[in-house]
Parts: structure tokens; sequence; C-alpha cells
């Protein structure tokens, strides 16, 4: 598991001026690499600029290397700013006095500079992470200056827990359900409804000036760069909270997490995809990944085969979402149920089907509805299980009755 942390520096002017000096030469350094670069490929670069590039820089060979890397990853033919970084023990330390923390780096093959960092709550998580265990062996220097501490932590295999909470995300929710191995629902719940509301409103007056920047106006421009970073922040609150409530959720009903593969959907019109795009799909996860690292849950990803089109009551497999997309219909046993809740459902009966213990033994299966109706869709051809593995119940069904 791997983090940053942004680390926010309190160096003098004459410091400044030295980091401001150095991001500047990197960036002349970047900018002249990418106008060469004729592939996408390291060692060709390397090849071919290492050698000018130490005679008319004052840079080391590692910070050389790094923006050889930086280069490499990037798209165009220019940039405005460039991180760099620093590796322990070789071209960076940490040293810390009575007063400060400090963070030494080799800018020059010469010449170190020792940053002081300033005390806030990102340094305090810095302090909280490495007596936890976590190492940091690599720093950046942000083109403005800051300092990012790269922290790496192994990973541990943690024992299955008893119960899986499945995670759906939609458009304007995170669906989840708690799933005991005999099939029982144990709790179903919605989070975030808040954010879409929000950030509908926020779209809006976002299209407003956005047009009015069109026509030329600049305090328009200025107040459209506001709405976004009040968006981005607001999503990122949100976001943690609802991961905070979800873990906690995890921990109190003793259950792994499952969520879907997502993967990129084919094209299916503007409106559909500008709807999509708008899900925080990829924030979400790697915020999930995090928390669940810390409070030691297994977050496991499950493929995201027919989970909206699988009925949780009779097991048959549909064509998905009817005209209402909230509601899922059953043309095999009529069932009405959220459409939403019943596909978080899905992704925690598939992260139990695919436990160890269950491909292993395969007169392990789980029961969920009296009508015996195996629920092969879930499953692909390829997944290694037999065919006769079913879902069944022999009392109540998983949803609501049929409305």
């Amino acid at each position: 598991m791997q983090r940053a942390i942004l680390l926010q520096t309190i160096a003098t002017k004459a410091k400044q001026k030295v980091l401001k000096e150095f991001s500047l030469e990197a960036t002349k350094l970047a900018n002249s690499l990418l106008k060469v670069r004729k592939s996408k490929r390291l060692m060709e670069l390397h090849r071919a600029t290492y050698s000018t590039s130490k005679e008319n820089t004052p840079f080391g060979s590692q910070i050389i290397c790094d923006i050889e890397r930086n280069v490499v990853r990037r798209k165009g033919t220019s940039v405005r700013q460039i991180s760099v970084k620093f590796n322990v023990p070789r071209n960076c330390k940490v040293f810390e006095t009575k007063a400060n923390f400090f963070i030494e780096l080799r800018m020059y093959p010469r010449k170190r500079l020792a940053v002081p960092i300033k005390k806030n709550r990102n340094s305090q998580r810095y302090f909280s992470l490495i007596t936890n265990g976590w190492q940091c062996k690599t720093y950046g220097l942000t083109g403005n200056g800051q300092i990012v501490a790269y922290l790496s932590k192994e990973e541990t295999e943690l024992p299955e827990r008893k119960n899986v909470l499945g995670i759906d995300i939609n458009l304007k929710c995170f669906a989840v359900s708690v799933l005991s191995p005999k099939g029982k629902v144990l709790k179903q719940a919605s989070f975030g409804k808040d954010i879409w509301v929000k950030r509908k409103k926020i779209f809006e007056r976002k299209e407003r000036l956005q047009s009015l920047t069109d026509k030329g106006s600049h305090r328009a421009g200025q107040k459209l760069e506001q709405a976004k970073t009040r968006e981005h922040n607001f999503v990122a609150n949100k976001l943690g909270e609802v991961v905070r409530d979800i873990t906690s959720m995890a921990l109190n009903f003793d259950a792994d997490i499952a969520i879907e593969n997502l993967k990129r959907f084919s094209p299916k019109g503007k409106r559909f995809n500008k709807k999509v795009m708008r899900i925080p799909f990829y924030s979400f996860k790697q915020l999930l990944e995090a928390r669940c690292f810390d409070k030691q849950i297994t977050l496991k990803v499950v493929d995201a085969y027919h989970t909206s089109k699988w009925c949780s009551h009779c097991g048959a497999v549909g064509k998905g979402h009817s005209s209402n997309y909230s509601l899922f219909k059953c043309k095999e046993c009529g069932q009405i149920v959220n459409s939403d809740r019943k596909a978080s459902l899905a992704v925690a009966v598939k992260s139990l089907l695919v436990r160890k213990k269950h491909c292993s033994d395969r007169t392990v299966f789980f029961q969920f509805t009296s009508r015996q109706v195996p629920v092969n869709g879930l499953l692909r051809s390829n997944d290694g299980f037999e065919t006769n593995n079913a879902v069944h119940n022999l009392s109540t069904p998983m949803e609501s009755p049929r409305l």
C-alpha cells in the first residue's frame, strides 16, 4: 500500500529562492527533453539525452533520471511545473531539532538544502503513519516549493470476516448490503445522496459561468475557477464521510467489503456519457482502499458481470433496468425492488461465491429463494464454477416481496 502526504514548508526567503530556481531549472530541462522525445521508452530517451543533460545542467544523476521518467509519462511538448523526487538516503535525509522537523534535499551534487516543515494536521498524520510502521524512502519537491512524502507499507493477508458488505456505486448514491454466508440480509442502506443534490446545483452554476466566460467576461472566469475548487473540496469531504460510515458498518457487522471492478463503458450518447463521467468512482475506490488498509478490512474486487440484471428473488437474469431506472422488475417472478440495493446485494453474493472455501468445496452453496432457481447468470462460463452451483433459500426472499 502506498500513500502520499503533502508537507508544507516554512522556509526562509533565501531558501525559497533556491527552491524556486531549482524548480525553474528542472522545468526547463523537462521541456527540452519533451521536444526531443521520439517515443515513450525510457531507455531510448536516456541513451539519447543523458550525456547532454549531464553537461548542460548542474543536476546529479538521480535528479536527471527522475526528470526523464516524468517526461516519458507526460503528454504534449511542454510543462509549466514539474515535481522532482529524492531518494533516501542517497539524495535526501531527515532530522529533527527542538523547534522543527527538517527534510534535507541534495539538490545539486555538492549542495544540500535543509527545508523546515510546518507543524499542522498533515505533519501530524505523517508522524502518526511513521509510528504505525509506514516507511518513507522517497520525498518529492513540487513546483511551488512544497514537500511530498511518499509512504509505503507491506500488505498482509487478513483472515476472512464472517459476513460480506457489497457496494454498488451509481450516479446518485452509494448503496450497500450486508449479507451473511447463509444468505440472510443483515442491513441495507444508502450513503452520499446529498452529493448529487449539491453537485447538480454546482453544475448549473458552472454552465452559466461558462457561457459568460465564452463571451469574454473575466470576472465570470474567476468565479468559474472558484466553483470548480468548491466542487472538488465538497466531493472530497463527502467521499471521506461516506467511506468512514461504510467502514464503520463493516466493522460493526464483522464483514469484508466487496466492490465492482468497473471498466471503461461504451459510449451511449452525450447525455449518458456526461452523467457517468460525474461518478467519482476512482476517487472513492482509492480512498476506500486506504481506509480498509488502516482498519484491517479486506477489500475484494469482483466482476461486474450481470450484477444489475440478476433477480435476487428467483435468480433469473433479465435485460437490466426498465424505463424507471431506479426500479428493477423481474419478468420471471414479477418482483419489483430498488435497483441500487439489489445491485449491491448481487455484489455481496458474488463475493461470497468466489471465496476460496466455496471454490474448493463444490458441495457448498447459498440458499436464497424457495423457487430453487440456479443463479449461474452471476458467473461467467470461464470462472471455474460447476453448473450445478446454485443460490437457493428455503424460506424468504432476500428483497421485499412483489408489489
